[in-house]
């Protein structure tokens, strides 16, 4: 077994949004990383970037063509590609769409059903191969653009034989009853556990710790109806998650 050789976690942004954080994606570039996210509430939504280099935010121009039902992409400098789906009984992928996000505008529409693969900055479908910097149809052209790296955690369902280990792990080393699911990350020096468990309601945990399992920080995330779908990312040796639907946080040295 592994010691320690992480020692603590510190907290360097934390953001309450009035609506519910319904989605969030990553954009810019290496050297400037930036997080997309967008809120609703009620019938209203709203688009927001935060600059993960300086943690400064700003609201983005909603555009009215985006408030569709859609799943984030790519993003690319400031271009945000996105995958817009059918409504109805048989969702499926309809077009892409790139938005600029610096001025909240729609760029392209292109239709598609299907795709192949994602290479750097283009979309390799069987009609050929697209450009999502501009939508269009292009032989396809290596480049040496480097986008936003994230890593998102292994999952585990309570159907898979992986999560028993997790299970039986987790109620030797700290006394708790995981159910319905898992999380997990492992870094260079730290382990990230997001999990379910039943206290008196349904509560969404996390956990990191070292790797002999010292916890070096813990808490709920959500409770009852206020859990949701997404579970944390790794951003540049950074924690990015959602608290309560409405708070982002983020944790250093990851």
């Amino acid at each position: 077994m592994r010691g320690i050789r992480g020692t603590k976690v510190e907290k360097i942004y934390t953001h309450t949004f009035s609506g519910n954080i319904w989605s969030t994606g990553y954009f810019g570039d290496t050297k400037q990383p930036k997080c997309w996210i967008e809120t609703r509430e009620g019938d209203g939504c709203q688009w927001h970037q935060l600059d993960l280099s300086t943690l400064s935010s700003q609201e983005i121009p909603f555009p009215k063509e985006a408030n569709k039902p859609k799943s984030w992409l790519i993003g690319i400098q400031n271009i945000a590609v996105f995958l817009c789906l059918h409504t109805g009984k048989n969702p499926g992928i309809e077009a892409i769409e790139g938005y600029d996000l610096d001025k909240g505008q729609r760029v392209y529409r292109t239709e598609l059903t299907n795709w192949i693969s994602l290479e750097g900055t283009y979309l390799r479908t069987s009609k050929g191969d697209i450009n999502l910097e501009t939508g269009v149809y292009e032989p396809f052209q290596p480049g040496d653009w480097q986008g936003v790296t994230f890593e998102s955690p292994q999952h585990f369902e309570e159907s898979q034989p992986g999560l028993e280990a997790f299970q039986t792990l987790f109620k030797q080393k700290f006394g708790e009853t995981i159910a319905k699911g898992l999380d997990y990350w492992e870094g260079a020096d730290k382990l990230i556990f997001s999990y379910y468990l039943y206290d008196n309601g349904w509560k969404n945990r996390l956990r990191i710790c070292s790797f002999d399992f010292q916890t070096m920080h813990e808490e709920t995330l959500t409770e009852g109806e206020k859990i949701g779908f997404q579970t944390f990312q790794i951003v540049h040796r950074h924690l990015v998650y959602i608290r309560d639907k409405h708070e982002l946080v983020i944790y250093a040295h990851i």
